[in-house]
């Protein structure tokens, strides 16, 4: 049973990470909207889009901040315990180190509960609507699920299961409309390919619509100068990380069937798994600092620890899903690798620490 202290621990590490969350999202935000002034003035994307845009990505960037806002608020709140020697305080009441970090982990169940309802079931949600906010913006004739797209081009109508990085279309069907409306064609595509100007189709069956019936079509490629706008595709594109992971096994699954590369989201499926227990690692890496000579520094000294260690560990993260994809690493080693890497760091703080 929590007691009394253990529930101020616990409030000053939400109240903390809650804090510095909404410092580092409005900073992200800010910028978000920023590299959205570029696109305002493409067909109906104004400024008041560009805002929505911003506002509706805003789970998916509270989720990923989360790690870095648990250290960062965890030094400043539990820092000025430590510099208040209120920590000094509960040790001289009986407070063994081990009960102060249970409590410090415990705050940091609560974050990790309500990060992965947020990054699962909100900001998926919310991702899709943005894409499709930006996308009907740009053209009204397109509109973007979570993971495809409709698009209307003309007499055309074009769906594709798949919008791939690098120009690329998987499991594309077209539907050709005749004069009254009637269909004249449907085209299946495997796999679409944007080199040039043309697009270069793969795997291709059409279905022709003629008065003595259905007349088939088979070609293993064929050239086309009509399919989809390239210029669109930065807006059609779903990055791997705005998925959920229910989303990214579906996706995985599709493409390995298809025989497409997934590693790119292979890894960040592994990401997503392992995002929430970074968060305990944070939290686990301030903890040094609270105790010893350490807490003698004021709030901006541990700012600056906290933003090199976020940082750090952000850049880290990257680095290694690069080399993941580089170097044909296993996924779940290149999203693990960071993590195992600062808990280490953790645990030899806390050694030292205790020493």
């Amino acid at each position: 049973m929590t007691t009394v202290l253990g529930r101020y621990v616990i409030a000053q590490v939400l109240i903390g990470t809650l804090f510095a969350l909404l410092l580092l999202v409005t900073l992200d935000g800010v910028f978000a909207l920023i590299g959205e002034l570029g696109d305002i003035g493409r067909g109906q994307y104004g400024l008041w889009e560009a805002v929505v845009y911003v506002l509706l990505t805003l789970p998916r960037r509270v989720y990923e901040l989360v790690p870095t806002a648990a250290l960062l608020g965890s030094l400043l709140w539990l820092g000025n315990l430590a510099s208040n020697s209120e920590l000094t305080a509960m040790r001289a009441a009986g407070v063994t180190r081990v009960r102060l970090v249970s409590w410090v982990m415990q705050g940091g169940l609560v974050v990790v509960v309500g990060m992965v309802g947020l990054g699962e079931l909100l900001a998926p949600e919310a991702e899709a609507r943005a894409q499709h906010l930006k996308a009907f913006a740009f053209d009204e004739r397109m509109t973007v699920g979570r993971i495809g797209l409709w698009a209307r081009d003309g007499n055309r109508i074009v769906h594709a299961d798949a919008v791939l990085p690098g120009d690329r279309l998987a499991g594309v069907r077209v539907i050709e409309l005749g004069p009254t409306g009637g269909v004249r064609s449907i085209t299946k595509v495997d796999r679409a390919e944007f080199e040039g100007d043309r697009w270069r189709l793969l795997e291709v069956a059409r279905s022709r619509v003629s008065p003595f019936g259905v007349i088939p079509e088979r070609q293993s490629e064929e050239i086309s100068d009509r399919l989809l706008a390239p210029e669109y595709f930065g807006v059609l594109v779903v990055e791997p990380r705005q998925m959920a992971a229910g989303d990214l096994a579906r996706y995985i699954r599709y493409l390995q069937e298809n025989h497409l590369e997934s590693a790119a989201y292979e890894v960040a499926f592994w990401q997503r798994v392992i995002l929430p227990a970074s968060t305990w690692v944070m939290l686990l890496l301030a903890i040094p600092f609270l105790f010893g000579h350490q807490r003698e520094g004021g709030a901006g000294r541990r700012l600056f620890i906290g933003l090199v260690l976020g940082v750090g560990f952000v850049i880290v993260m990257r680095t290694m899903t690069h080399m993941g994809l580089v170097y044909d690493l296993p996924p779940w080693v290149a999203a693990s690798a960071p993590l195992w890497l600062f808990l280490l760091i953790a645990l030899v703080a806390l050694a030292r620490v205790r020493g």
